[in-house]
């Protein structure tokens, strides 16, 4: 599907977002450890479950194009897709039933999982609730774009200290106006987090430790991270001698991410000051991050789970083009590329898009679960 104006500027758009992406949904997951060793849980069987947080992702893509370089067009363009109305009941759904599941592969895998009341009446839980609790469905960024946050009912949601999620929850990327603020990264939710508060909660660790020993079991958080597409953008210099050809794509495509959707364990025994994302320069090079370690034994999802496009929406992008007066604003201008293509995305088909999420979030963490059975 393509569009074109006449003058100085030509654009064209693709947009994908029917049919798979694939020839069948995924049958297994690849999984890895992340620096630690199952062998830490042995003392005990029994785990307790202080958080389980989904992370749906609200845009992806942003990035203007490059101009440096001697060949390069001396004008940038960039390409995003967007999902700023999310159904909070859906997605609270999905939430619940991750929950549910982890605690039945939990008991599967030979771990005795105590009841939620005997966790969140702990004193040392109180305390972690009250140190780092946030609102649920809070608007949030990380290094992908714009996220939605959403806890398991019953428990307080809560973010890891940032010195154990790394790069990728400390480098915040927005997308959509107004989701996220700029100073500090503040959530535009009331009681959400910032980048300055997730940095502020050096204690939690310490916390987390208190707690499992409260309960004589190792701690269990699970995060899974909720993938919505990419999106594209490109400018031709060459193709004519009078204009520029502007392009910008975007798949949707629901997933989940690697290296951040994890199962991080707390052991009682644990350092309480915390553990440290591992990777140095390389593994944090450009738009990559590390695994985050926010426990001392952490198993993560290895590569990226790919599921379905068949249940999204997808509009006809939205493309702004400079002006006089933007011209002079310069950056004003959204992200400041001269030529801006937005596609907004919505989910069609809830029970489809519902049951893909579950099922591959249940074949992340069973396979997760097999390298730490007792």
């Amino acid at each position: 599907m393509a569009t074109r104006t006449s003058g100085w500027l030509v654009c064209a758009y693709l947009l994908l977002a029917t049919g798979w992406a694939h020839g069948a949904p995924p049958t297994s997951a690849k999984v890895a450890m992340t620096d630690s060793l199952p062998a830490a849980l042995a003392a005990t069987k029994r785990v307790a479950i202080s958080s389980v947080m989904v992370s749906f992702q609200a845009s992806a893509g942003g990035e203007k194009t490059n101009t440096s370089g001697l060949f390069a067009a001396k004008t940038d363009t960039s390409s995003s897709l967007q999902m700023p109305e999310m159904d909070t009941k859906l997605l609270a759904d999905i939430t619940d039933d991750i929950y549910k599941q982890l605690q039945a592969d939990l008991a599967d895998a030979g771990f005795e999982v105590l009841p939620e009341a005997t966790v969140v009446a702990s004193p040392a839980y109180q305390k972690i609730a009250k140190m780092a609790g946030i609102s649920n469905f809070s608007k949030f960024a990380n290094l992908d774009g714009d996220v939605m946050l959403v806890g398991a009912s019953g428990l307080t949601p809560y973010l890891p200290y940032n010195a154990e999620s790394g790069k990728f929850s400390a480098q915040l990327k927005g997308n959509i106006k107004g989701w996220v603020g700029g100073f500090g990264g503040k959530s535009s939710t009331e009681g959400g987090p910032s980048v300055i508060s997730i940095g502020e909660i050096y204690g939690l660790p310490g916390l987390e430790v208190e707690l499992a020993k409260e309960l004589n079991a190792n701690l269990v958080k699970a995060t899974y991270v909720v993938t919505l597409g990419s999106a594209k953008a490109a400018v031709d210099r060459f193709s004519s001698t009078s204009h520029n050809t502007y392009t910008g794509s975007a798949f949707a495509q629901v997933g989940l991410r690697a290296g951040q959707t994890r199962i991080a364990f707390r052991t009682p025994s644990a350092n309480t000051k915390g553990e440290s994302a591992p990777g140095g320069y390389s593994a944090n090079f450009g738009n990559n991050a590390s695994p985050a370690k926010d426990g001392n034994v952490v198993v993560t999802l290895g590569e990226p789970l790919l599921g379905g496009t068949d249940f999204f929406a997808v509009t006809e992008p939205d493309v702004k083009k400079p002006t006089l007066l933007s011209g002079l604003l310069g950056a004003a201008l959204g992200n400041g590329a001269d030529v801006q293509f937005t596609f907004i995305a919505s989910v069609s088909d809830t029970a489809a898009y519902r049951a893909e999420v579950v099922g591959m979030a249940k074949l992340a963490q069973q396979g997760m679960l097999a390298l730490v059975k007792p």
